[in-house]
């Protein structure tokens, strides 16, 4: 890791392995002026391969990503050993946490299952580089960058849905930025999270047998009402008795106080 800043680490969580990709892809690490030498990337393949032995087969693995990308070879062979985990039993469940541009679109595509968070975004096209060399050197390049684009179009198609490769490829020329929802609708994310917070379960019970005693009620007042019109409508008329009259109040007071003061 660097020491400022978070760049790439796992992190054994509850059941879960998380990884955190917040930095650009590369082989090579920063360049070490006082040794002339590169630092270790924790962005490229190999170090990628070293964490992932680390981990037990069977295990879940949290992908965590926000990188604008980097470089295709180091990029697509994560993938590859990502794929290649899941294949020894390993889940890989990605979460896009900002964005996920340019490789590491296709890092994500390794994943089982992917879920991005409102507000984020992916972004594909073909790949590009910067070249020199003679002309025979800058059309062998050419012809590296297309095969490398063939490429990225098999490892998209792979999980894409409701998407021609025609309309892929078109996709990648305009360099395509695509929100969530579009993400959704072309097989490029599975979940799209809201994070929003979870009702009470207490209290969301309580609610549920309130309205349950409710309705039980309404239905024995209504068993009662109808019960009363029943036997109202089967009682004799000639034989109806005059209800009781109800006690005086007053006469109750007295016979309190009589009884209070020794009589009767």
């Amino acid at each position: 890791m660097k020491e400022n800043g978070l760049i790439y680490y796992f992190q054994k969580a509850d059941d879960a392995y998380k990884l955190y990709l917040y930095d650009t892809v590369t082989k090579y690490g920063e360049l070490d002026w006082t040794t002339w030498s590169y630092k270790e990337s924790e962005t490229s393949a190999k170090y990628f391969r070293e964490q992932l032995d680390d981990i037990p087969d069977g295990s879940t693995i949290e992908l965590h990503i926000n990188s604008a990308g980097g470089e295709v070879g180091e990029g697509v062979t994560i993938y590859n050993l990502l794929k290649q985990k899941a294949q020894q039993g390993a889940k890989i469940v990605g979460y896009i946490d900002g964005y996920a541009y340019s490789v590491a679109m296709d890092i994500a595509m390794a994943c089982d299952e992917i879920h991005m968070g409102l507000g984020t975004s992916m972004l594909l096209h073909y790949p590009w580089a910067y070249a020199s060399g003679n002309a025979k050197q800058l059309r062998n390049i050419a012809d590296q960058l297309d095969a490398l684009g063939t490429a990225s179009v098999g490892l998209y198609m792979d999980r894409a849905k409701d998407l021609t490769e025609r309309e892929l490829r078109k996709m990648m020329d305009a360099e395509t930025t695509l929100d969530p929802e579009t993400c959704l609708k072309y097989g490029f994310c599975d979940v799209i999270d809201t994070y929003s917070k979870k009702p009470d379960e207490p209290q969301q019970k309580f609610e549920e047998i309130f309205k349950q005693m409710q309705q039980e009620l309404a239905e024995t007042r209504e068993q009662l009402r109808v019960q009363q019109e029943i036997n109202l409508a089967l009682k004799p008329i000639s034989r109806q008795e005059p209800e009781p009259a109800s006690p005086d109040p007053m006469e109750t007071v007295k016979k309190a106080m009589n009884i209070f003061r020794g009589g009767k």
